[in-house]
C-alpha cells in the first residue's frame, strides 16, 4: 500500500479501539474454529488409515463421534463469531456515523455550500459502513486466515515435504494477479462512488421539488435523467465487479491446476509406498483448505481497496477544520448594551472572485430599527451572514459593544440574534414544536409569539391547532404561513437583535404592516434589523441604508433620503 493508504488504514483502525476486547474475542473464536478444522483433517487421516475392519470398529465409532463433535463445535463457533462480528460492525458504524454527523454540524457554512446534500448523505450512510468493514474483516477473515494458512502449511509439511513445496508454487502467480488488478479496482471504485453521490444528490433534489417538476411538466425529463444516471451507476458497478472478479477465476484456475497435479503426484507416492491413502486424502483436503484460505485473503485484500477509498472520503471530512472557529476563552456577551460597528467591510464568497461587499461601514444602535434595502444581489443578506459570523470578512472589522467579532464566543454572539429568513426552513414537527424549535416552553408563550407574527389565527383553524403536524418540507402550509411561523420562532427567542431578512415577502402589504406594528410595540427599546424591497414597510425605521452593487449609496431616515437621495426617491416613487 502507498503511504497515504497506510495512514488511512491506521486512522480507520482507531475506531476499533473501544471494541478491541470484542474484536479479540471474534479472532479467538475464529482461531478455535480453524483448530477444529485442523483436528478434523487429522482425524480424517487416522480414520482412513485405520481401515474399515471389524477389529477396529469400536475405534472407528469413537473417531466418527469425535469428528461429529468437532463439526458441531465448529458450526457453533462460526455462528458465534459471525453474529458478534456483525453486532460490533453495527456498533462501530453507529459510532462513526454519530461522529461524522457531529463533525458536519460543526463545520462552517462554506463546507455545506460546496458539498451537495446527496454527497453528505452518501458519506454518512454508505461510506461509513464500507469503511468499517475493514476493521471487522480483520478480526474475522484476516485473523482466521493468517492463523489457518501457516498452520495448514506446517500440517502439509508434516504429511509430505515434497508435495507441500509443489503446492506452494501457486503463491507467486496468485500474488501477481492481485497486484495486477489492484490499480484498476481503485480507479473503478472511485468513479462508481462519484456517480453514487450524484445519484443521491439528484434523488434528494427532485423529491424536494416535486411541485416545481409537475408545474413545468418535467416528469419525463426527470425520469430520463435519473434513468441515465442510474444506468451509469450500473455500468460503474459492473466495472468494479469485473475488475475485482477477474482475480477470482485466476486464483480458482491455479487452485484446480494445483490440486489436479497433486492428485497425480500423490497417487505416485501412494503406489511407491511413500504416502498412505489416508495421508493423500488428508493432504488433498488440507491443500484445498489452504487454497481456499488464499482465495479468502485475496478477496479480503480487494475489498480492502474499496474500504480504503470510502475511508479516505470519511477521514477527509473528519480532518476538515471549520473556517469559522469560536475563540478560546472568547468573550461571553449576555446582552447587547450599546452598538455594533462595521468598519470598511469587504467580502467575497470562497468560491467567487468577485467582491459582494465593498468597504461597507455603518453603525447599529441599541433600541433602534435599522432597515437595509437595495436591488437583489446587492449584498443585503450577506451582511446578515457576517453579523452572525457565518462567514468572516476578508477586510475590515466588526465590533460588538467594543469587542472585535472574532474575540467573542461564537455561541454567545449568535444568541444575541433571532433571524426570520426569506426561506423559512420549517422542520417537520407539530406547529408548536416548529415554533419552539427544540425548546420545552409553555404553550401560552408560543401562542403569544404566534399572535405577534400573525400566525395564531390560521393555526387555530387547523384540525389540531398547535398540535397539527406539518408535512414534509411544510407542504401543508402556504408560503406566507411558513414565513409567519418562522417569524414566530424568531420572536419567541426574545433576542437582543431581531433580524427580518425579507421575512414577510410572501405576505400581503396590509398584514405585513400590522405585523410590523405589533413587533414595534412588543420590542420597545430593542434592536430590529429589517431587510426588505417594500420601501413602504421600512419608512418608520430610525435609519435606512441603501445598498447597490455591494456599496452603500446613502443612509439616513426616510425623510432625509427622500430629500437627499435621488436614487432612493426614484425607488420609492416607483414601488410605492
Amino acid at each position: 500500500m502507498k503511504k497515504g493508504s497506510i495512514n488511512t488504514f491506521i486512522f480507520t483502525l482507531k475506531f476499533g479501539r473501544p471494541y478491541a476486547g470484542s474484536l479479540l474475542l471474534v479472532s479467538l473464536l475464529n482461531l478455535i474454529a480453524v483448530s477444529a478444522d485442523l483436528s478434523f483433517l487429522y482425524l480424517l487421516k487416522k480414520l482412513i488409515d485405520t481401515g474399515f475392519t471389524s477389529q477396529h470398529i469400536s475405534l472407528l465409532q469413537r473417531m466418527v463421534l469425535y469428528a461429529l463433535g468437532i463439526l458441531i463445535l465448529r458450526s457453533i463457533l462460526v455462528y458465534s463469531s459471525g453474529y458478534l462480528s456483525t453486532y460490533i460492525n453495527r456498533l462501530m458504524t453507529n459510532n462513526i456515523q454519530n461522529t461524522l454527523y457531529s463533525k458536519i454540524q460543526t463545520l462552517s457554512l462554506d463546507f455545506h455550500t460546496e458539498n451537495s446534500t446527496g454527497n453528505i448523505l452518501t458519506l454518512i450512510y454508505y461510506h461509513t459502513d464500507e469503511m468499517l468493514k475493514l476493521i471487522t474483516s480483520m478480526s474475522g477473515t484476516l485473523a482466521k486466515e493468517l492463523f489457518r494458512i501457516p498452520a495448514l502449511i506446517l500440517f502439509l509439511f508434516y504429511l509430505h515435504h515434497e508435495l507441500t513445496l509443489f503446492s506452494l508454487l501457486v503463491l507467486p502467480p496468485a500474488f501477481f494477479s492481485v497486484r495486477l488488478f489492484k490499480n484498476r479496482i481503485t480507479r473503478t471504485t472511485q468513479k462508481s462512488y462519484d456517480v453514487l453521490s450524484k445519484l443521491y444528490t439528484k434523488t434528494e433534489r427532485t423529491l424536494s421539488h416535486m411541485e416545481t417538476i409537475k408545474t413545468f411538466d418535467k416528469e419525463r425529463e426527470e425520469i430520463e435523467y435519473f434513468k441515465n444516471l442510474n444506468d451509469e451507476m450500473l455500468s460503474r458497478s459492473i466495472q468494479v465487479y469485473k475488475a475485482s472478479a477477474l482475480s477470482g477465476p485466476v486464483i480458482q484456475m491455479l487452485k484446480m491446476l494445483g490440486i489436479t497435479i497433486l492428485v497425480f503426484l500423490g497417487t505416485l507416492e501412494v503406489s511407491n509406498g511413500d504416502l498412505s491413502m489416508g495421508g493423500l486424502t488428508t493432504f488433498l483436503a488440507s491443500t484445498y483448505y489452504f487454497y481456499g484460505g488464499l482465495s479468502s485473503i485475496t478477496d479480503w485484500y480487494l475489498s480492502l481497496i474499496a474500504s480504503l477509498v470510502s475511508a479516505e472520503k470519511v477521514i477527509d471530512v473528519l480532518k476538515t477544520e471549520p473556517s469559522i472557529l469560536s475563540p478560546t476563552n472568547g468573550k461571553i456577551l449576555d446582552k447587547f448594551e450599546n452598538e455594533i460597528i462595521l468598519k470598511d467591510i469587504s467580502f467575497r464568497y470562497p468560491s467567487s472572485k468577485t467582491n459582494v461587499l465593498k468597504k461597507i461601514s455603518f453603525c447599529i444602535k441599541k433600541g433602534k430599527t435599522l432597515a437595509i434595502t437595495g436591488p437583489s444581489g446587492s449584498g443585503k443578506s450577506t451582511l446578515i451572514k457576517l453579523l452572525l459570523r457565518l462567514y468572516d470578512p476578508f477586510n475590515g472589522t466588526i465590533l460588538v459593544d467594543g469587542h472585535t467579532h472574532t474575540d467573542i464566543n461564537l455561541s454567545s454572539l449568535r444568541k444575541l440574534y433571532g433571524v426570520a429568513p426569506q426561506d423559512p426552513g420549517i422542520f417537520q414537527d407539530s406547529i408548536a414544536e416548529a415554533i419552539s424549535y427544540g425548546k420545552l416552553l409553555p404553550l401560552d408563550e408560543i401562542q403569544k409569539a404566534a399572535k405577534i407574527a400573525g400566525a395564531h389565527d390560521f393555526i387555530i383553524q387547523l384540525s389540531k391547532g398547535y398540535d397539527s403536524l406539518i408535512g414534509e418540507r411544510s407542504v401543508k402550509l402556504s408560503g406566507g404561513e411558513k414565513q409567519r411561523l418562522s417569524l414566530a420562532r424568531a420572536i419567541l427567542l426574545n433576542p437582543e437583535i431581531l433580524i427580518l431578512d425579507e421575512a414577510l415577502s410572501s405576505i400581503d402589504a396590509p398584514m405585513e404592516k400590522a405585523i410590523l406594528q405589533r413587533i414595534s410595540f412588543h420590542r420597545r427599546n430593542k434592536t430590529t434589523i429589517l431587510i426588505s424591497h417594500r420601501l413602504k414597510s421600512i419608512t418608520h425605521s430610525d435609519c435606512i441604508i441603501l445598498i447597490e452593487q455591494g456599496s452603500i449609496l446613502h443612509e439616513g431616515s426616510h425623510q432625509k433620503l427622500m430629500t437627499d437621495s435621488n436614487r432612493y426617491r426614484e425607488w420609492y416613487e416607483t414601488f410605492v
